[in-house]
């Protein structure tokens, strides 16, 4: 190998590391922003499940407050309307 070849060879491995730290560091930034983007979009699903489920437990709130005898014997209005609201069950209408 000649000294032309040594520094070619020489600089084409400084080139492929400098490259190969390129692609670390966008890998990582791509990384952290789909983690980002994963996480923002499980909060904003657990989000729109607990606002589901607040709506059918107040929903039920209001229907066992108004049919008391609807609410389950060894429960309370609270623990009734939670229950059903777990499981996204909807209140029967008051009319």
């Amino acid at each position: 190998m000649t000294q032309e070849d040594a520094s070619l060879d020489n600089r084409l491995s400084r080139i492929e590391a400098r490259l190969s730290k390129i692609e670390e560091v966008l890998f990582s930034t791509r990384a952290d922003k789909e983690r980002e983007t994963i996480a923002t979009f499980l909060a904003d699903a657990d989000s729109i499940t607990d606002q589901r489920q607040k709506q059918c437990y107040d929903e039920w709130i209001h229907y066992l407050n108004n049919n008391p005898e609807a609410v389950e014997a060894h429960l309370s209005v609270h623990e009734t309307a939670a229950l059903k609201a777990s499981i996204n069950a909807h209140a029967p209408s008051d009319s």
